[in-house]
């Protein structure tokens, strides 16, 4: 199972767990916030459901198999959505915080994050995998590891 964050009210913030057999949660979801998020399993093709338990959602992915975060932008105004999985932002390759870059959409617009951006034209594809075998843990930072994170402003 992996721990899906969606929507915090508060900061308008998201964490989204990814992983494998762990359990991944999704704090505090709103359904008042404008910004949807998904996470789309690349190997099947499909989009992973997600189940609620305790005020937290999950997703369950396969060791493995590549996945994707889907953002969606419910509403008309431009939001930024700053992004982190495992704890480490998918722009900066830094440890996340909500004051880092992040991806604009537009309103009423969505975007596809495949993996942590090494450049303009290569990314590092995001797979579930064990805790160990992390790009978080290998780097010295696996606290949030099954964690993605969206602050969104």
């Amino acid at each position: 199972m992996t721990r899906l964050a969606s929507r915090f009210a508060a900061a308008l913030a998201c964490a989204l767990t990814v992983g494998t057999a762990t359990p991944v949660v999704v704090a505090h979801p709103t359904a008042n916030a404008p910004l949807d998020v998904e996470v789309f399993d690349r190997h099947s093709g499909a989009l992973l459901p997600m189940y609620r338990h305790r005020g937290e959602l999950y997703v369950a992915g396969e060791p493995g198999h590549e996945y994707e975060i889907r953002l969606r932008n419910r509403g008309g105004g431009r939001v930024l959505a700053v992004t982190s999985v495992d704890g480490v932002n998918v722009l900066s390759g830094r440890t996340a915080a909500a004051d880092q870059r992040g991806y604009v959409l537009d309103g009423w617009s969505s975007a596809s994050i495949d993996g942590w951006r090494k450049s303009l034209n290569e990314v590092a594809a995001f797979y579930f995998t064990r805790l160990k075998d992390s790009y978080a843990a290998r780097t010295g930072r696996p606290d949030h590891v099954g964690v993605i994170g969206v602050a969104m402003f």
